[in-house]
């Protein structure tokens, strides 16, 4: 069946208080629109609304997602676990099984040029407004 199609009972109910709740806290549309995407991808996934999961279920899901991708994005997981969390919140239940581990950053030093080389790039450039720019960074 395509999922663009299922309807999970009480989905819309959920929806609406969960909408009405980001908009009193003054959260953005967007973070609303965000949240209710990854919410629905629980709801679909298991047929019933994420209120009704319990932690068990909502942790496989989160072991499906970081493995049905062979480079799963920690941005899509990370806003899958703060919609839940959110949501939870809103409606009132516990929602402290939801810990996200610490993931990593690379750490990167920034790249710094030589004197040489700032001094290569200033002699490029023609125009003067283009001397000062380069020579402000």
């Amino acid at each position: 069946m395509n999922q663009a199609k299922r309807e999970v009972p009480g989905f819309a109910e959920l929806l609406h208080r969960f909408e009405r709740t980001v908009s009193v806290l003054g959260r953005s549309q967007s973070t609303f629109q965000n949240y209710s995407r990854h919410v629905a991808a629980v709801s679909l996934h298991f047929g019933k609304i994420p209120t009704e999961l319990d932690p068990e279920q909502i942790h496989d899901y989160l072991f499906y997602l970081q493995k049905k991708s062979k480079s799963p994005s920690q941005s899509y997981f990370k806003h899958t676990v703060y919609g839940l969390r959110f949501l939870l919140k809103s409606e009132g239940l516990s929602y402290d099984y939801l810990s996200l581990p610490e993931i990593k950053r690379e750490k990167k030093l920034p790249v710094v040029l030589s004197k040489h080389e700032v001094w290569k790039m200033l002699s490029c450039c023609k125009l003067l407004k283009h001397k000062i720019l380069i020579g402000l960074l």
